[in-house]
């Protein structure tokens, strides 16, 4: 029976992906671009405006502090986007931080030279086995942040043997110091209960724009929209559920070739920002897991804010504790909900660019990585 059930669902996301694709050749095909926009220059200004004073606001703001942070990548694409836009931020608010590729590279010898008092990863079996191999499985100087996560995507299944064994060891004292997670303990708790169920405190880290990156471009806007991501299971469900009538009637980026098997190819995330900027509205849809609890907004939301690149994206419990709704659209999953709104702002300049602003405004206010970098190492130092 199980087999049948995947079986079905691999058959269930074909379809959906071949039907976003049909809509993205008919699109192509029968949608006439649009005017090209130059982007305002003041708007333009006011970015690099506010990236410069940040950078120089946050500039060596707590060399004093005495830390020194490991970061071990985390094996995903945004795993490995918010550890390195992470390590930025600690090396310019002049916090000692290196990142290492994956467990393999925690080694006694790495340990010796660097002297880490912080050290951030995948609550895995093979960390465990690192942590073991190089004497830091017991409490000492050095405080662990380990990101809880199950061996299998389905939260609600049974602990499995190895899953039981990591959460004694943390309950030993040979694990986690603290718990840490990009997403809200809401979504937490509902994902990875039995970790909370410790007691060890959680440090809710968001995600968040990168000033060393997402800076508003001056290139011109020649498409209507732009989608970049991956086609996971859950974010071929909601392009599937929300897009498809933007795509077939629309000019527009969409991508990445490599798992999506059509549009752009795989572009470096360095590129993202341009990218956005070179459409009039940038598509966030969430997946479903985030829709109904608070959880992530995800990275993009933050880096087009940034980039003062105007979005709709879908509202979620978080959504208002980060953005207010002149700073960004928002809409409640629906029928036609994404695509009524899409076209309410298409052809509405001054208003796209009047929310671009504030969003700019906020992003540099309350999210970007320096002030996550800041948060970590103040949360820590508190809490130990």
């Amino acid at each position: 029976m199980e087999g049948w059930r995947a079986w079905g669902d691999k058959a269930r996301l074909r379809g959906m992906r071949r039907h976003v694709q049909a809509c993205c050749i008919a699109g192509r095909l029968q949608a006439r671009p649009r005017p090209a926009e130059t982007p305002d220059t003041d708007l333009q200004q006011r970015g690099a405006e506010l990236c410069t004073q940040a950078l120089a606001c946050f500039s060596q703001i707590r060399a004093a502090c005495g830390e020194r942070v490991l970061l071990i990548t985390l094996p995903s694409p945004a795993g490995r986007v918010w550890f390195e836009d992470l390590r930025c931020a600690l090396k310019h608010i002049g916090v000692a931080a290196l990142r290492i590729d994956d467990e393999q590279g925690l080694t006694p010898a790495l340990v010796a030279g660097f002297q880490p008092t912080l050290l951030l990863g995948l609550d895995t079996d093979q960390l465990h086995l690192r942590l073991q191999a190089v004497g830091m499985d017991v409490p000492s100087r050095c405080t662990r942040l380990l990101i809880p996560a199950r061996d299998s995507p389905e939260s609600r299944a049974p602990l499995t043997a190895a899953e039981s064994r990591r959460l004694d060891r943390m309950a030993s004292g040979a694990g986690a110091d603290l718990l840490l997670s990009l997403h809200a303990e809401p979504f937490m708790q509902r994902s990875v209960a039995p970790w909370l169920a410790i007691g060890k405190p959680l440090l809710w880290l968001p995600q968040a724009a990168s000033p060393f990156r997402d800076r508003p471009h001056a290139g011109e806007r020649v498409f209507d929209y732009a989608h970049l991501s991956v086609a996971n299971p859950e974010r071929v469900k909601a392009v599937w559920q929300t897009m498809c009538g933007i795509l077939a009637r629309h000019h527009g980026l969409f991508g990445e070739r490599e798992t999506w098997g059509f549009g752009v190819p795989r572009l470096p995330v360095e590129e993202h920002a341009r990218c956005q900027a070179l459409a009039r509205v940038s598509l966030a849809p969430l997946v479903a897991p985030l829709l109904d609890v608070a959880g992530d907004l995800t990275q993009r939301v933050y880096a087009a804010a940034a980039s003062a690149t105007f979005q709709i994206t879908e509202l979620s419990p978080l959504t208002r504790q980060h953005f207010d709704d002149d700073e960004l659209i928002a809409v409640p999953r629906g029928p036609g909900s994404l695509h009524d709104t899409f076209d309410r702002w298409l052809d509405d300049r001054p208003g796209r660019e009047r929310i671009a602003r504030g969003a700019l405004e906020r992003v540099y206010r309350d999210h970007t990585s320096l002030h996550r970098a800041v948060q970590l190492i103040d949360e820590v130092q508190a809490r130990r």
